[in-house]
């Protein structure tokens, strides 16, 4: 039997759903949250699962995704940092660019038929616009051309400005480390920012008429996901499944809609 969804849930047509702990912490993957999801799914619920993450490609994610048995069938459904990015350059009609990032952010912008020119070429002053993403093989030289390009008029797009990223070792630097470096660099701010907690993502995804979705965003991070839904005008999830305790939201200075221990908890108990 199909379980019954709270109705405080059930006014909802777009779910907006972070990954990393809520689908899964690790390698592992919360059980709870996956038969949930796929409750909703097969309830006619959209789903969008949406990550700060520009190094691995969407079809990476959805692989991921299925492995784990959740029930989807196509790209269509994801949306990272890297896809939201070749959206926008190509709404500008930039074709030309300078990546400061991983294969995952390089193959979205190929796709959209974006060339991503390499360092001799980025002398030139063909660079529409220099993006930079999380680079764990960045080196001085990549930081120079980034700068020497955006210091020629480039467009300067971040894809997200997280500060540190979660690993089984520990946090290590994130995007917004390396977007920090060439901002100082350059004494330049972002001509545009991506990545949650930035409506701009939720605009790329849905269209600037978003506000027609009755829309939840779902996450266990306060300053990406409940602050993207503040900024959106949603409502917010935060799942304790993740990063976040109720000792963290009870001191931050903005609260979410809901708090649950797992996503289990939006269906009535049978």
């Amino acid at each position: 039997m199909m379980p019954v969804l709270k109705k405080c849930f059930d006014k909802y047509d777009v779910f907006i759903v972070d990954m990393d702990g809520v689908i899964w912490r690790g390698n592992e993957p919360i059980k709870d949250a996956i038969e949930s999801l796929n409750h909703l799914i097969q309830m006619g619920k959209r789903i969008l699962f949406m990550t700060n993450n520009s190094t691995r490609t969407r079809l990476s994610y959805l692989r991921r995704l299925k492995r784990f048995g959740v029930i989807v069938d196509s790209v269509d459904s994801i949306i990272t940092s890297a896809y939201a990015t070749s959206l926008l350059l190509k709404s500008l009609g930039k074709r030309n660019v300078y990546v400061v990032g991983e294969y995952g952010l390089i193959y979205e912008l190929a796709q959209q038929g974006i060339h991503v020119l390499n360092e001799d070429e980025s002398i030139n002053d063909n660079v529409e616009a220099v993006v930079v993403g999380l680079d764990r093989n960045l080196t001085y030289r990549k930081l120079m051309y980034a700068l020497m390009a955006i210091r020629r008029g480039a467009l300067f797009i971040a894809t997200n400005t997280d500060s540190t990223l979660p690993t089984p070792e520990g946090e290590i630097p994130g995007a917004g480390a390396i977007v920090a470096a060439i901002r100082t660099a350059s004494n330049k701010e972002p001509d545009y920012i991506v990545g949650k907690p930035n409506k701009l993502m939720v605009e790329l995804a849905l269209g600037s008429n978003y506000n027609k979705y009755q829309i939840l965003v779902i996450g266990d991070r306060l300053d990406t996901d409940l602050e993207l839904a503040y900024n959106c005008s949603a409502d917010s999830l935060i799942v304790l499944t993740g990063v976040t305790d109720r000792e963290d939201i009870a001191r931050y200075h903005r609260k979410p809609t809901y708090v649950l221990s797992t996503l289990r908890e939006m269906f009535i108990s049978q």
